[in-house]
């Protein structure tokens, strides 16, 4: 009795807790700097942002830090201050004997706290013992961020699991998932893996933010097969075991990789892994969130702990209503383990889709969109970043503007280089001196800003802050620079002009960041991602799961289509190997991927895009297609993205092919395209890559067209002329010979007038 008491415990434990990992990561994984961080002047510092899940538990921390410091600084006063979350953990001691040097710090346990932690670099650096200058060239050291690490042991132990741990599972920070896998019935109905899951993955990585999730997708059968077992008393199959062995999730094909997996599918065809329990509590689109305990016997583990997402219902569209509500659902209010969604409104694609976005021709206050009131104190210099997405075909006249009405102010006693500059988009637009000694307030500070500097997208304007002391007119009298203060108040406002809702096309890059055409501002035209046969089907998933973390929202007009035929009408994406895609009309294309390959080669065009590694010249040049060249070869262990106008569509379509030359190194190479450093790097409309670091080529190939509608005529005009610039030079040797022409036409007249008058 004691031994199955004990063994009962034992599961228990089990269910709740999660081995611990140990995890080693570069700090350049936290922030989007260069490798090498200087901190240059007397003082300066860095901070990082380490995000941890709030189901995380943090066992140990340890800091590595590669530091190379000036020779010219001195000891003792010359130091780097290593802080967390504002609590000073380290202090490196700079020598100019030993430049270069390793520092190894812990970060206490208690100092980590769900969400964002800051780790702050800070130096203090002299070349004297007085009289130093601030800006002194010798006043310098670098620290290698690359080479410089972050050691973690951290375990999952949620004693609960409910649909407010969500969040927590599926987190871009320390601990969360980053792969999932989703169970259906073997003979899972078509409907739910073309509409169904893609929703499902798409929820799920929404929560991971910016991370990309891999999903995989597996199959249970109608029944099981109970495993052999040591035969003795306490392990025999009796009741009482058969019915922890089916409340624990035997169906898994092996050890869960990641803590939460997914079971997807109608009451009827999950009633072989749910209980009794839990089939008579769905009646409509079903959402549950439960823990798994672990069936042990004989002091072994035969089926592991796990947590497990239940997306169900009793017909298909509720399962696709219940998937839908995941999509959209605000975790931290549900503090419970099950919802049955009953209805929902405004649940379209188009609306959600509009909602992520700012509408031009309106104004928006800076609180509007999430940015505080800011105060800088002390000498220094200060960022402060105002961040938005404008419609990915957001498209506006060349002289139209941007209007910014800045609130702002700054204290008296500011020395000379104190400034203010803001830059769109990394471009410089406007600077202004704070030289008013008594200090200055303003209020709507009017900047008209060329609308040309924003684009489709993520906008950022950035404010920097320069803060300089007043000179003490003494030598070696520095006056410190405690007094100065600088706000930037919230109450500022941005100013959209009208604008029109049209792209030019062909566009990866436009893709990457928006994922247009996929995700539009007016209109969400039912889309397609075409697979063969289930095979690519994660790959599939793995894709529209990126798509809704580009566009930062679920794109419910996405679905995957399975089979040969492709879609006549909508833009497309066609995953594939070149024997699959030889059943795909392309002879239209300049580009074809199938058994005979035509290629466009950079030396039969005009201009190219190569990505150049022995100048470092990463920009990118517009080519036009000349000529081709058609051979017979296979792809290697290279994949190929393309997009060109949709051959058969009746509207202004874009079909993208992703091809591999075989559906499993297809899959690893979408894992890697969709990746944090792949991804962002997509440009043209032809892209190859075989590793996730940078891409073998990209160019742009094919003819641009425009998709969209400018809801002006004129606008649709300037739009037209601006892709088209023969045109313009066309139209002014026109209009000049008009012109030219009525004044000889009228001179003529006139010059008959003043004869006949003789």
């Amino acid at each position: 009795m004691i031994k199955k008491y004990l063994i009962f415990t034992l599961c228990l434990c089990m269910s709740f807790t999660l081995a611990a990992q140990t995890e080693t990561y570069r700090l350049t994984d936290f922030f989007g700097g260069d490798g090498t961080v200087r901190l240059e002047g007397k003082s300066a510092s860095l901070d990082i942002s380490i995000p941890l899940s709030s189901i995380t538990d943090i066992n140990s921390a340890q800091l590595r830090l590669e530091v190379m410091s000036s020779q010219a600084l001195i000891k003792k006063r010359s130091q780097l201050y290593v802080r967390f979350n504002n609590a000073t953990i380290g202090q490196v001691a700079f020598d100019p004997d030993r430049p270069s040097l390793v520092s190894e710090i812990e970060i206490p346990n208690t100092l980590w706290r769900a969400g964002f932690n800051t780790l702050t670099l800070a130096v203090s650096q002299h070349y004297a013992e007085q009289c130093v200058d601030g800006s002194g060239p010798e006043l310098w050291s670098e620290i290698n961020a690359y080479n410089s690490t972050l050691k973690i042991d951290a375990s999952t132990a949620e004693t609960r699991f409910m649909l407010d741990e969500l969040s927590g599972f599926f987190n871009p920070g320390i601990g969360g998932q980053r792969g999932v896998q989703f169970y259906t019935a073997r003979q899972a109905d078509s409907e739910l893996k073309q509409q169904a899951l893609p929703i499902v993955a798409q929820a799920l990585a929404l929560r991971n933010q910016y991370q990309p999730l891999i999903i995989e997708n597996d199959t249970f059968d109608d029944g099981y097969v109970l495993p052999q077992l040591d035969e003795t008393e306490d392990s025999e199959w009796n009741e009482q075991n058969i019915a922890r062995y089916e409340r624990s999730a035997w169906y898994l094909t092996a050890k869960p990789k990641q803590p939460v997996h997914v079971l997807v599918g109608t009451v009827e065809a999950l009633s072989p892994v749910l209980s009794d329990e839990v089939i008579n509590q769905i009646d409509g689109a079903f959402l549950k969130a439960q823990r798994t305990p672990a069936f042990i016997a004989d002091n072994k583990v035969i089926v592991p702990a796990s947590y497990r997402l239940i997306v169900s219902g009793t017909t298909q569209s509720e399962v696709l209503e219940a998937a839908k509500a995941l999509a959209i659902m605000d975790d931290a209010i549900n503090p419970i383990s099950q919802v049955t969604v009953l209805s929902q409104t405004q649940m379209d694609a188009d609306t959600l889709q509009r909602n992520r976005v700012l509408t031009p021709d309106n104004r928006y206050f800076f609180q509007q969109l999430g940015a505080s009131t800011s105060q800088f104190r002390g000498e220094g210099s200060f960022n402060k970043r105002v961040s938005f997405r404008l419609p990915a075909d957001f498209y506006v006249p060349e002289n139209a503007s941007v209007n910014l009405l800045l609130d702002f102010g700054y204290g008296a006693g500011f020395g000379p280089g104190s400034v203010m500059n803001v830059s769109v988009n990394d471009e410089l637009v406007h600077g202004l001196s704070l030289n008013n000694e008594n200090g200055q307030s303003f209020r709507d500070y009017q900047l008209r800003v060329p609308a040309r500097f924003f684009k489709g997208g993520v906008n950022n304007i950035d404010f920097d802050v320069a803060l300089s002391a007043p000179l003490a007119g003494v030598p070696c009298d520095d006056v410190a620079g405690k007094h100065l203060v600088f706000q930037l108040i919230d109450s500022s406002s941005i100013e959209l002009p009208d604008a029109g809702n049209v792209a030019v096309q062909p566009n990866l890059a436009l893709f990457a960041e928006t994922a247009y055409p996929f995700a539009r501002f007016k209109t969400a035209p039912a889309s397609t991602i075409a697979i063969p046969s289930e095979r690519y089907l994660d790959t599939a998933l793995t894709l529209a799961a990126k798509l809704a973390q580009v566009a930062q929202v679920p794109l419910l007009n996405v679905q995957i289509a399975m089979g040969s035929e492709v879609m006549k009408e909508g833009s497309i994406i066609v995953l594939g190997t070149p024997e699959t895609l030889s059943q795909l009309e392309q002879s239209e294309f300049s580009t074809a991927i199938e058994a005979t390959k035509r290629w466009s080669y950079r030396l039969q065009n005009n201009l190219y895009n190569h990505i150049r590694t022995v100048t470092g010249d990463e920009s990118f040049k517009e080519m036009r297609t000349n000529g081709q060249t058609v051979q017979k070869n296979d792809l290697g262990e290279q994949a190929i993205l393309t997009a060109q106008a949709h051959p058969t569509s009746s509207q202004t379509d874009t079909l993208f092919i992703v091809a591999a030359q075989t559906p499993e190194l297809l899959q690893t190479r979408v894992t890697e395209l969709v990746s944090l450093s792949m991804w962002g790097q997509m440009a043209g409309d032809f892209f190859a890559w075989k590793d996730a670091l940078s891409p073998s080529l990209v160019m742009q190939v094919n003819d641009k067209y425009e998709v969209g509608a400018a809801d002006d005529n004129w606008l649709h005009l300037r739009l037209w002329l601006s892709n088209n610039p023969w045109y313009w030079l066309i139209g002014f040797v026109v209009a000049v010979f008009v012109v030219s022409l009525m004044i000889y036409l009228l001179l003529k007249r006139r010059n008959k007038q003043v004869q006949d008058s003789w």
